[in-house]
């Protein structure tokens, strides 16, 4: 038994290394092109003799980058907002978040009024920024195509449609005279 696993294990053995060596590698495209290696020199070496790093700082986003109107559910009435009626979906550095007229939306800014595609940020009463929902796309047009008549008759039986003049069927004669007699029914 033992014999047969090792026989076994050199056999699959030299199976793989006759693919090794007979397997032909795949041709590079034409239109191919080496990749570049990286040299350690174009590393920046400033800081390991020394010298301090230069911090740049990143300039702060404008607030009114921040804040995206995703929607709104505002009053009907034109004096309803001003009393606190209305509520906007608000996206905070892509952070959805709901809020009533009045609500905090972020640090010290306050949702203060609501239109049917606006609203209105600020702090104290005073608006600051306005938030407007994005338009909606054009509705796609074109011309659609003509309506085909239908093979399929629903409800009752209609002939199916004359594809090619059908050859008439020659009946074969029966002769008159016949020993076996007419056909048992």
């Amino acid at each position: 038994m033992i014999a047969f696993l090792v026989w076994g294990l050199l056999a699959c053995s030299g199976g793989y290394w006759l693919i090794q060596l007979l397997a032909r590698p795949l041709q590079v495209p034409s239109q191919a092109q080496p990749a570049l290696e990286q040299r350690a020199g174009q590393a920046d070496l400033t800081r390991l003799f020394g010298a301090a790093a230069v911090v740049v700082p990143e300039a702060a986003p404008a607030a009114e980058s921040r804040f995206k109107l995703l929607g709104v559910v505002a009053p009907k009435r034109a004096g309803a907002s001003q009393a606190g009626e209305g509520v906007a979906l608000i996206a905070v550095d892509g952070l959805a978040r709901t809020g009533r007229v009045g609500a905090v939306v972020e640090g010290n800014l306050q949702l203060l009024f609501v239109d049917a595609r606006s609203a209105s940020l600020g702090e104290g009463g005073v608006v600051s920024m306005n938030l407007q929902i994005a338009p909606q796309a054009a509705a796609a047009t074109g011309i659609l195509p003509a309506a085909q008549a239908s093979p399929v008759v629903l409800g009752s039986y209609a002939p199916p449609p004359q594809q090619q003049q059908q050859q008439p069927v020659q009946s074969q004669p029966v002769p008159l005279n016949d020993p076996a007699g007419p056909p048992a029914r």
